[in-house]
C-alpha cells in the first residue's frame, strides 16, 4: 500500500500521517469532543441509545452514527482508522450494578468491541491505537480478575499497554475517578520496563502491573496532574429565589429529616454562622445495610461523581446558603454538562446540549470528562505521534493549552 492510498483509506502500515478514529459506545460525543481539538476526524461512531445518538448528531452532523447494537455491526461496515475508542458500559463494574463483572450483560459488550478489533486486524485494518475508559472499580473487581483478563486480551491482539488512573477533580469540580487503558500497535514497543512511580500509576494500578509484568507494557511520559482552576461556583447557575426549581417547605422538611446525623450537624453550624456558600449533596439509597434514603453533603468544593438519574445515589443536589438561609434543588442538565467540561466559556462553549432536561442528565451522567480525556490523550497518543514527527496543527495545540 503506497502512501497516497494509505491517506485516502485512513490507514497505513508505517507512521500514521492522518488522525482518523472510530468510536464505540459514543454516547453524546464527549470522547469526540475531547480529541477533535487535536485535529482528529471521526470516520464512524456507534451507540444504540437513540437519544444519545441524536445528541451526537446535533454536535457532529458530518458523522453518520450507527445506532445498531455493537454485536450486530458487521466488521465490513467499519472503516480503517488510526484509533478505536471504547468508553464501554460501567454498570456491571460498579456497586450500583452489583459488581457482576466484565462478562455480565452490560459491561461484557467490551468483548464485542475487541472482537471487532481482532476482525479488523485479520483484514489488515487494525487500528494503531486503542483507548478504553471505565470506572476505577475495574481495577479491583473480583480481586483484579476483570482488568487482568481485559489487558491480556488487548495484548494478545498485538498492543503494548499503558494503564493510568485519573480523577476529573484535577480539571473540573467533580470527583470522577476513571481508568484509562491505552494500546499501541508497534513492534518496537512493549518491553519489561518498570512502571514509573507517578500519581496516576500508584496503588491499585501498581497492583495490576505487579500481577501482569509479563505483558507488553509501554509507559508514556505523563507530567504531574494540573492544579484545577475552576471552582464549583464557576459551574453552578445562580437561580432567583422564586425559581420553582427550589424545593418547597414540604420537600425541605424531607431533606432535613433525611440528612445523615453528622451532616445535619454540619449544616446547622453553617446556618448558625450565617454562611453564604453553595455545596452539593447526594441522596444515598443504602445506609448500613438498611434500605432507606439519606442525604450526604460534600465539603470540598466538588460535586460527587455524576450518574444517570435512576434513583438512589444517582441523584445529586445543590444546597445554597445565603446568610444562613438554606435552599435545595436538583442539579440541572446544563450544570451536569459543565461538570463534564462542556458549555463553559473556556471549555467547549458551543457544545449543543440535549433539549430535554432529563435527556441532558442521562447523557452527561453517562459520559466522560472532556478535559481529563484530553489530558490523557495529549500525553499518550498525541505525544507518540509528535515524537515520530507527525504533530497536530500548531494552532490546534495552542488552543488546547488555553482550554486546559
Amino acid at each position: 500500500m503506497d502512501t497516497q492510498t494509505s491517506l485516502e483509506t485512513g490507514h497505513t502500515d508505517g507512521p500514521f500521517a492522518d488522525r482518523s478514529f472510530i468510536e464505540f459506545f459514543a454516547g453524546i460525543g464527549l470522547i469526540h469532543e475531547s480529541i477533535a481539538s487535536f485535529g482528529w476526524k471521526c470516520l464512524y461512531a456507534n451507540d444504540n441509545d437513540p437519544k444519545k445518538a441524536q445528541a451526537y448528531k446535533n454536535n457532529f452532523p458530518s458523522v453518520e452514527i450507527d445506532e445498531r447494537d455493537i454485536q450486530k455491526v458487521p466488521v465490513e461496515d467499519l472503516p480503517a482508522a488510526q484509533l478505536a475508542t471504547a468508553s464501554f458500559p460501567c454498570i456491571d463494574l460498579s456497586q450500583a450494578g452489583g459488581r457482576k463483572g466484565i462478562h455480565a450483560a452490560h459491561s461484557g459488550v467490551v468483548w464485542s468491541f475487541l472482537e471487532h478489533i481482532e476482525s479488523l486486524t485479520k483484514l489488515g485494518k487494525a487500528p494503531k491505537f486503542l483507548l478504553l475508559e471505565n470506572v476505577a472499580g475495574l481495577l479491583t473487581l473480583h480481586e483484579g480478575a476483570s482488568i487482568d483478563i481485559l489487558l491480556h486480551e488487548i495484548s494478545r491482539l498485538g498492543y503494548a499497554i499503558d494503564l493510568v488512573q485519573v480523577d476529573a477533580k484535577h480539571f473540573i469540580p467533580q470527583a470522577r475517578n476513571r481508568v484509562f487503558v491505552i494500546g499501541v500497535k508497534d513492534p518496537e514497543l512493549g518491553g519489561s520496563a518498570e512502571m514509573p512511580d507517578t500519581h496516576i500509576r500508584r496503588y491499585k494500578v501498581r497492583q495490576v502491573y505487579d500481577r501482569n509484568r509479563s505483558l507488553p507494557w509501554h509507559f508514556f511520559d505523563f507530567p504531574d496532574l494540573p492544579i484545577r482552576q475552576l471552582q464549583l461556583s464557576d459551574v453552578l447557575l445562580e437561580l432567583p429565589d422564586d425559581d420553582p426549581r427550589w424545593w418547597d417547605a414540604e420537600r425541605m422538611a424531607y431533606f432535613w429529616d433525611h440528612l445523615e446525623v453528622d451532616h445535619r450537624t454540619r449544616l446547622n453550624n453553617l446556618v448558625k454562622a450565617k454562611a453564604t456558600m453553595r455545596i452539593t449533596a447526594v441522596r444515598r439509597g443504602r445506609r448500613r445495610g438498611l434500605r432507606e434514603q439519606i442525604f450526604n453533603l460534600r465539603a470540598d468544593d466538588l460535586a460527587s461523581c455524576l450518574r444517570t438519574p435512576k434513583g438512589g445515589s444517582s441523584i445529586q443536589f445543590v444546597v445554597q446558603l445565603t446568610r444562613g438561609d438554606v435552599k435545595v434543588r436538583r442539579i440541572l442538565g446544563i450544570e451536569s454538562g459543565r461538570l463534564q467540561g462542556v458549555g463553559l466559556p473556556s471549555l467547549s462553549p458551543d457544545f449543543v446540549f440535549p433539549q430535554s432536561e432529563q435527556d441532558a442528565l442521562f447523557g452527561f451522567g453517562d459520559a466522560v470528562c472532556v478535559p481529563a480525556v484530553r489530558w490523557v490523550f495529549k500525553h499518550s497518543i498525541e505525544s507518540y505521534l509528535t515524537e515520530v514527527k507527525i504533530g497536530a496543527p500548531e494552532q490546534t495545540r495552542m488552543d488546547f493549552e488555553v482550554a486546559v
